[in-house]
């Protein structure tokens, strides 16, 4: 896919067509990649990311695959969702793992299941902290607020989900940890497979050249 940058237009365009949970998920997709980034709106979060050179299409494309526009894919991006996954299964990803589990996790949840995590949560959030209507990606930006969640950090949110009897979405967990674990390892057995550079050298330089003192 083109790794060209997007322009002005293109970007005006995908804003206008997103409604406002789309908005909400795209902002959430990129926290990790715009943490010093003031992006108060989707316009915005794109334009920063392009003048970073963070944004190509196949970035864009990437990203409004997880927010499922697939329609917008072919029809502002002349690409298509096979051509965005196969992408992406060779390529680094712009949007992390964990991201895409939290995303994707809210999209099973219904309203009375994210009442019920927001009440579960107040014991470690405060009383009236988060607001009863919030969404349960708002929950998850003031659990990571609070360092009570995080990519390697996804115990209280399991033991929420197991208590509103929500057991898929703990397997869901389980299958993200296992696999982040798996890749941790695997990086780990590569690092120690590197030889170990040792440097050699001579105890026995002479001496008698600067001091007159024979070796």
């Amino acid at each position: 896919m083109a790794q060209s940058p997007v322009s002005a237009e293109v970007i005006h365009q995908v804003e206008e067509c997103l409604d406002e949970d789309e908005k909400e998920m795209m902002l959430f997709l990129c926290r990790d990649v715009t943490e010093n980034l003031a992006a108060p709106n989707v316009r915005d979060l794109l334009d920063s990311l392009s003048e970073r050179g963070q944004l190509s299409f196949a970035t864009l494309a990437e990203l409004l695959y997880r927010v499922r526009r697939f329609d917008l894919l072919k029809r502002i991006l002349k690409t298509d969702k096979a051509t965005v996954e196969d992408h992406l299964r060779r390529n680094p990803h712009l949007v992390s793992d964990y991201r895409v589990l939290l995303m994707e996790i809210g999209e099973s949840l219904d309203q009375n299941d994210v009442s019920s995590l927001v009440f579960l949560t107040r014991d470690y959030t405060g009383r009236g902290k988060i607001a009863k209507d919030k969404s349960f990606l708002d929950l998850v930006i003031e659990l990571e607020k609070l360092n009570l969640i995080a990519s390697d950090q996804l115990n209280l949110l399991e033991k929420c989900l197991k208590n509103i009897h929500r057991i898929d979405l703990n397997t869901k967990i389980q299958k993200y940890t296992q696999s982040s674990q798996g890749a941790r390892s695997n990086m780990n057995t590569l690092q120690a497979s590197l030889p170990k550079l040792s440097i050699k050298y001579n105890s026995r330089v002479s001496l008698e050249p600067v001091y007159g003192v024979p070796a």
